[in-house]
Formats: structure tokens, sequence, C-alpha cells
């Protein structure tokens, strides 16, 4: 996943490691899962925002290859909380920055850490004995139990938000059937996912690797469990792997969504479609057959959402033609460079709020709450100025490196 750069620089929220407590609810190297915690305060004491971690899923081709690659993952922070941090600062909603994240900030904030490597799911009770490494597939147990934890909390609720950026949205959508069997009808949950629209499409490579990797999944982590929306996987039996499809999977979800989507999803087309030539958040550099595949990648984005529009009158979006993920917790969230349309004042945080209090109201959606980009890249100046101003700020760093290494 693309770590953005005003994440790193910008930064005010510190939230406070926790342990899970069920002692089989493991990451893929066997160290406990966790998660950072903030208690509400104030008006927003029985506010919650369950947000799941961002990250990929394990890729192989082959069974062999896909636990190669969980142990490479498993001596990452995707696979282990070993070298978790006890406190860590967060932008965009997960801020505490009163002035910026004027909604959010004084919400009870629960970030669900990725270490399970198959998307906050999956169980399998035996240890995987392979290549002298043991790997642990407790997806479910982790989530489950930080749910659970909280379940007494989340009767209380006045409004329940899960949301997570890339297989981390897909893990919200996933978890809201769950969570919405355990709290009372009268307690509004809703879903945002961001940059985690995943379809099946053949990569540049001539394989279908997201696809593949995902069947190897389902083999190994789901063959003693389903994926946690149970009617998605009732309708796909033994192919519960096809509800990682974002098109598969909102079919069964008719409550409120909001879909952030930047069209050009940076994590999806370098790690999932192969796409090599996307090189400092630029396109600029691509061969003629690279920006054709991309623009099949753009239109089928767009199409997904389109879809999604008119099948759930519920739900809203922000789509821009951006290179980038993870805008909701990001400072990109609230610039006015990124807008939709260009040049009006309709950020993603701006979008969502609105998007959250219309629906309090009982009010129909305005046009204004689907937002979707009608220029592609770099037609879209905001995204494409964004690309200079992370050359310039790398370029500067560079600078200051050498002359630190000359003196």
């Amino acid at each position: 996943m693309l770590f953005n750069l005003f994440q790193l620089l910008y930064c005010c929220f510190s939230l406070e490691l926790q342990y899970i407590e069920d002692e089989r609810a493991k990451c893929l190297d066997g160290t406990l899962g966790t998660y950072y915690f903030q208690k509400g305060f104030n008006d927003g004491q029985n506010k919650f925002l369950v947000y799941f971690e961002g990250g990929e899923l394990i890729l192989g081709n082959t069974e062999k290859e896909f636990l190669v690659n969980a142990i490479d993952k498993m001596h990452t922070l995707q696979g282990s909380s070993l070298n978790r941090a006890r406190s860590l600062e967060f932008n965009g909603v997960l801020s505490e920055n009163k002035t910026q994240n004027y909604y959010f900030y004084n919400w009870n904030l629960i970030h669900i850490n990725y270490c399970d490597g198959v998307g906050f799911q999956g169980y399998k009770s035996d240890i995987i004995n392979y290549d002298q490494q043991q790997i642990f597939f407790r997806g479910e147990l982790i989530v489950r139990s930080i749910l659970d934890h909280f379940k007494i909390k989340f009767q209380k609720a006045e409004i329940i938000i899960l949301s997570g950026c890339s297989i981390g949205g897909v893990a919200a959508l996933q978890w809201y059937q769950y969570l919405s069997q355990s709290v009372p009808n009268n307690i509004s949950i809703l879903c945002v996912p961001d940059s985690s629209i995943l379809f099946d499409m053949q990569s540049m490579n001539g394989t279908r690797i997201l696809q593949q990797s995902l069947k190897i999944m389902n083999y190994i982590a789901n063959n003693e469990t389903s994926i946690p929306h149970q009617q998605c996987a009732y309708y796909f039996p033994n192919e519960n792997w096809k509800c990682f499809f974002f098109q598969n999977l909102i079919h069964y979800i008719q409550h409120p969504i909001f879909i952030i989507q930047p069209f050009y999803d940076i994590s999806f087309l370098q790690k999932y479609l192969d796409i090599k030539c996307i090189n400092n958040l630029t396109l600029k550099y691509c061969q003629q057959n690279e920006m054709d595949f991309i623009d099949q990648v753009y239109l089928k984005f767009r199409q997904i959402i389109q879809e999604s529009l008119i099948n759930n009158t519920k739900i809203g979006s922000f789509a821009p033609s951006c290179i980038n993920d993870c805008l909701l917790v990001s400072k990109l969230s609230f610039s006015l460079k990124w807008t939709i349309p260009e040049g009006s004042n309709r950020t993603v945080y701006s979008t969502l709020i609105k998007w959250i209090e219309t629906l309090k109201s009982n009010s129909f959606l305005e046009d204004d709450l689907e937002l979707i980009d009608k220029l592609p890249w770099p037609m879209n100046s905001g995204c494409a100025e964004f690309t200079l101003s992370i050359n310039l700020i790398k370029l500067i760093n560079m600078i200051l490196l050498i002359i630190i290494i000359i003196f």
C-alpha cells in the first residue's frame, strides 16, 4: 500500500496500542492481533468509527508461491505485531485536529491493525508448517475479538461507521452483517470503503493473479469457515472468494455506503494488475499499451460505481481521477485542490459529512453526494499538480540529505 507523503508529514493524533483478549487470535507469525484505540468524549462519547487498516492480500499463482509470500509478509507489520508502535498519530478522519477534523475528532476510534494476510477473515485451527516456519490464519478471530470486546458499548451507540482502505474497506463491508446482528436495529451503521473496489481482470502479464490468489486463500484459510458476510457466502457456495469482488459483495448490501475510490488506484494497479510504469504518482512513463490497459481499468471503475449508485439509493460517492489511495486518512481529505468538480468546495471530507447528515435527517440524497470526476488524469489539474508537488518535496529532501552528508 502507498503511504501517502502527506500522512507522513502531517500528524496530530495519538492512539494507544491494545492487544487482543482471545489468545487464539493470532497474526501470521503467531503474535497476538492488535488494534489502536482512542476513547470518545463530550458529544462523541457514543459515536464510533471502526477503521480497518489498509494492506494487500497474500498473492500466489500456486500454493507453494502463496505460502512463500505468506512467510515474507510475516516479517512485516502486515503479518506480525512485534514491531507495532505503542501509539500512533493519524490524519484525516482519525485526526485530533478539531479545526480540520471537526466532525470526528472526539469519536471513539478503533483502528484494527492488519496482520492476517487474508483480509481480516479466515480461520484454520491447525498451524501450517512450511519451510521451517509456522504460519497462522486466524484473521476471523482477531476481528471477532475486537468487535465483541466493544459489544456492550456498541449497544449504546448513536452511530457506528465501519471504514477502511484497500482490503480494509472490503473488510468493512464484509463485517457489516456480523456487527448489525449484535446491536439494536435503531442504531445507525454506515459503511465507508476507501480505495476498496476489487474486480476480476486479467493483469498486464496475462495472468489473473488476484483471482488465483483468492482461490488458494479460500482453500487454505477458509476451509473451516466462510467469509464474514454470510448472505454473500450463501450465494457463492465453495466460491466465497468471489465475495471479495466489489460488484458481487455490494449486491447483498442494501444499507448506506459511501464509496471513496480514486480512478487510478495505485495499489490495485501495481499489486493486482502488474502495472509497473507508475512512478512518482504519474503515468507519463507508461507506454501506449499500458495506457490503453489503464484506460480499461478507469472505465471499469466508473461502471461499477455508477451501477452501485443506481442499485442502492443510499449510496454516496467521491471518485476523483487521481493516482493515489487511502484518501480518508490523508491530509488530502481536507484539501480544496482535490474536489469534484475541480474548483468547487466539495472535498472528500465535506462530502462524506453531508452524506451522513442527509441520512440522519432521512432526506433524499442529492446529486452533490454522488460525485464522480468527469475528467480523466491529467486533465484533473488538482491531481496532476499534486504529482509535481511530491517530486519537488523529494528533490528538496534529497538536496538536504546531500548537504547533511557533506557537512
